[in-house]
Order: structure tokens, then sequence, then C-alpha cells
């Protein structure tokens, strides 16, 4: 079972929603999908059309020592589970779970054939981000094509390998991408040559079209399926399935 965290090299790189767009398409195309939510904001679910107010999540039933799998909405046609992290107080003075907690939950969930976890990481530095990558089989890095972005690479890189993850599953995508502007331009050369063939062939666009589909909480593949960001997360979702069948193995 390919287990894809996705993350970003730093805030606002907008890895979720990238992790729902990904989730999604898969869905869409009858593959079994678990979306799993690992940020405190609980973002995630908001992509999915979950009413705001809702505030049931894995990590208050965990934390209530409840089975956190009761926390699991089934999405669309019965392909898709998601599990939102729930609402969750900061100053609760409960401790998290160990660091390989997850992976060994995951590993006694029942599989179904080419199932696919996508797990949406916080930033750097929150013990959840460490669940997620101490979990996943392969990560996919959001990226924004920025001079800051290019800085931290290296750190970001060293990151996930400490996690366990070889270079072959680490792979990333540059997001918001601005062809008008040169230094977007410029980034994208810089990263290109430095990731090769582990950079997806194609950015994903910035496009307004991602901000009135969540405004409107509707999947961006319902609200515009036209749209520029529609089409390149479409193409990234195909170049990861590629990836994630072969193992990892980029050439």
């Amino acid at each position: 079972m390919a287990i894809l965290a996705v993350c970003g090299v730093k805030g606002g790189c907008g890895a979720t929603t990238v992790a729902a767009s990904l989730a999604l398409l898969w869905q869409r195309q009858q593959r079994p999908v678990l979306a799993m939510d690992l940020c405190r904001q609980n973002m995630l679910r908001l992509h999915f059309g979950m009413a705001r107010e809702e505030s049931d999540g894995w990590r208050g039933r965990l934390d209530a020592g409840a089975d956190w799998m009761r926390a699991a909405w089934e999405v669309g046609n019965h392909h898709l589970m998601l599990v939102p992290h729930g609402r969750a107080a900061l100053d609760s003075g409960q401790a998290g779970p160990e660091d390989h907690w997850l992976r060994e939950e995951l590993a006694l969930l029942e599989k179904r054939a080419g199932q696919r976890t996508v797990l949406d990481l916080p930033a750097i530095g929150v013990a959840e981000r460490r669940q997620g990558l101490n979990a996943a089989s392969h990560a996919l890095v959001a990226l924004s094509a920025e001079p800051a972005v290019c800085a931290l690479l290296e750190m970001t890189e060293a990151e996930l390998a400490a996690s366990g993850l070889r270079p072959e599953r680490v792979l990333f995508v540059i997001n918001q991408f601005n062809p008008l502007r040169r230094l977007d331009n410029d980034a994208e050369a810089m990263l290109r040559e430095a990731l090769g063939p582990r950079l997806a062939p194609l950015p994903i666009h910035r496009d307004e079209a991602v901000r009135e589909a969540f405004a409107s909480q509707q999947p961006l593949f319902d609200y515009a399926p036209e749209s520029q960001a529609a089409d390149d997360l479409r193409q990234l979702a195909a170049w990861l399935s590629v990836r994630l069948d072969a193992g990892g193995r980029v050439s």
C-alpha cells in the first residue's frame, strides 16, 4: 500500500490543497483512498464539503482513549475515507502519541487492492509531521517558486532523509506558479537543476479558481473542471501514479 505524505517546504505552499486534490482524483478513478489530516488547523475536511462547525476528528478520539478510526467519513462513491484531525485544544495537556504510532496503526488497517493513503502534514517542527513521515512510503513536497524555497530545500531534504525515506521516494512539485513573473521562472529553473526527475515535469499554476472553489466548498474539479489548475493537478496525479506503482523509481 502506497502511503504518500504531502507537505510544504514551508507554510503557504498549498500542500493541503494538493493533498485533497490527489485524494479526490484517485477516488474518481475508482481507486480506494484514505485521506488523513495531521494538521491541527483541521483544514483538509473543508476541501471535501464537511461543515465548518463539525469538530470530530482522530486526535480528540485518541486523547479520549476511543477508536480513532471512528472519526472517518465516507466521501463520494465509497472509494474515499476521510479522517479529519478534528478540533483539539492547544493547551489540553495531553501528550501526543509515540513517533511510530501512526505507522503501526496504518499497518493494522484492512487494506483494499490498490489502496493509497494520503497524509496531509503540518509544518516542520510539529510532532504530527514526524508521525506522517515515519509512516510514509513516499513524500511529495510542495514548493513555491521563490528564493526562500530554494534556500530551505537542503534542510527539507535532510529532514526527509532522517525519517528514513530514500531520495527516489521523495518527490516535488512547484505550486502557485505564475509564468508571467521572471522570478518564478528563474526559481523553477534552479529547482529543476537541483531536483532533476524528482520534480514534477509541470508546475501547478496560480489560478483564482482554486480559491473560488474552496470558498464555495466545492471540489475544484466540479467548480472549474476546465481550469488550468485542475488540468495541472490531473497531470500531477498521473505522474505520481506511475512513480507510486513503480515503488519510487524515476527516470
